[in-house]
């Protein structure tokens, strides 16, 4: 459910009768926020004087949302151990595609965010996932089917496997982002997540095809750092997100840590992102190159 919808209604949820003012406090959404959702699901409200509360619709929209957002497993215990027997099913890290691993803590960090979040009730991709965050996702209680990209073959066979074992609705598919994204893709997902290589290219290529798959209203988390010493480099690719049109939400330091990435002190921060209507993509087409380096960035 678009996040905006849910706050408002979230807001209304217990029988109170607000007005459009009192919605926006009581939500925390702007007014032209209030104004949009009440206008586009108008069987989720009943309007009595400029009064706003739930019909029966919107409880029940409300209700399915709670359902679904209380499905994360939030002590991880119950399938930590599962994942960890997956995630060592995978070859040594693969630097021609600046592969590093991130720990355990840290996927599981991931997971419970994007489930809290309801990133999987409006569609979830991950553009690139040697980490397996997808099964993550899947173990700690999604109920719908996550998409993951990848253009290494050995990452995808491992999510399928797993998805067949443990009943899945999933989707894996083998695309090399140098190539536009399939055009049944194109708009299609809620939320894209990524932690993409370090070159600039390869960021700016990654940023591109995020914006080509979000939805209008769409999220993009990003995961990237740099070490204290070369914060340029920081700040060159928060240029590119903005230069992509998304608004940044929230930054997550020290959310990421790895097996490795001792350039950026093993150590990245994690970047929620908002489309806007100027999102864009910065690349289009087929693009030749490299995207990958195993050179550190500058330190």
């Amino acid at each position: 459910m678009y996040e905006g919808a849910f706050r408002i209604l979230r807001a209304l949820g217990d029988g109170r009768s607000l007005s459009h003012g009192e919605i926006v406090h009581a939500a925390g959404e702007a007014s032209s926020v209030v104004r949009e959702v009440t206008e586009r699901y108008p069987k989720w409200f009943e309007d009595e004087d400029r009064r706003f509360r739930c019909s029966e619709r919107g409880l029940a929209a409300l209700a399915r949302e709670l359902v679904a957002r209380s499905t994360v497993e939030t002590d991880a215990e119950s399938w930590v151990a599962a994942y960890e027997a997956m995630a060592a099913e995978r070859s040594a890290p693969k630097r021609a595609l600046d592969q590093v691993y991130a720990t355990t803590d840290t996927v599981v960090r991931r997971a419970q965010l994007l489930l809290e979040a309801g990133e999987h009730q409006r569609g979830l991709v991950f553009l690139g996932d040697d980490d397996l965050t997808r099964a993550a996702v899947q173990f700690a209680g999604a109920g719908r089917k996550v998409t993951a990209l990848d253009t290494d073959e050995e990452v995808l066979a491992i999510l399928v496997r797993a998805a067949e074992e443990h009943g899945w609705e999933h989707d894996a598919v083998h695309h090399d982002l140098r190539q536009p994204i399939p055009k049944s893709m194109n708009r299609r997902y809620g939320a894209v997540f990524m932690d993409p290589p370090y070159a600039l290219e390869g960021f700016r290529l990654f940023v591109s095809r995020a914006a080509d798959m979000l939805k209008s209203d769409g999220r993009l988390y990003v995961c990237f750092g740099q070490s204290r010493r070369g914060s340029e480099r920081g700040l060159q690719k928060q240029r590119i997100l903005g230069d992509a049109g998304f608004l940044v939400e929230a930054v997550f330091e020290d959310f990421n840590h790895y097996q490795g990435a001792e350039a950026i002190g093993s150590r990245s921060a994690l970047w929620r992102c908002r489309a806007t209507p100027e999102m864009k993509s910065l690349v289009r087409g087929e693009v030749e190159g490299e995207l990958y380096t195993s050179r550190p960035p500058n330190t």
